[in-house]
C-alpha cells in the first residue's frame, strides 16, 4: 500500500475513533445528570459532549457543583463500563497519532 492509501486510513479511524469519543461522554454526562436531577439533561449532554476544546465538559462540572449524586448499582456498572470504552478510544486515538508521526517522518 502507498503511503497516501494509509493516511487515509488513519483519518478513517480518527474520525471513528472521535465520533464513539463524543457518543461516550454524551452517554457519561447523561447518566451524571439524571443521577443528580439537572433539569435538561439531554441538553446538558450536547452541551458537554460538543465542543473543540472541552469548554462544554467545563461548563457542565461547574454547574453541577452543588448537586449530589444519586447513582443506582445499574448505573454505576454502566458508568463503569462506559469510562473502560472512553479509554479504550483513547488509547486507539494515541496509537493512530503515533502512526501517523511515524508515517510522516518516513515519507519525508
Amino acid at each position: 500500500m502507498n503511503i497516501m492509501a494509509i493516511m487515509i486510513f488513519l483519518m478513517l479511524g480518527f474520525i471513528i475513533a472521535a465520533v464513539l469519543m463524543c457518543y461516550y461522554i454524551y452517554s457519561l454526562v447523561l447518566i451524571d445528570a439524571k443521577s443528580r436531577g439537572i433539569k435538561n439533561p439531554k441538553f446538558w449532554s450536547l452541551i458537554a459532549a460538543g465542543g473543540q476544546r472541552v469548554e462544554g465538559l467545563l461548563i457542565y462540572l461547574f454547574s453541577r457543583r452543588k448537586t449530589i449524586s444519586n447513582l443506582s448499582s445499574a448505573e454505576i456498572e454502566q458508568v463503569d463500563s462506559l469510562k473502560r470504552k472512553l479509554y479504550c478510544v483513547v488509547a486507539v486515538l494515541f496509537f493512530l497519532f503515533l502512526l501517523a508521526v511515524l508515517l510522516i517522518f518516513q515519507s519525508s
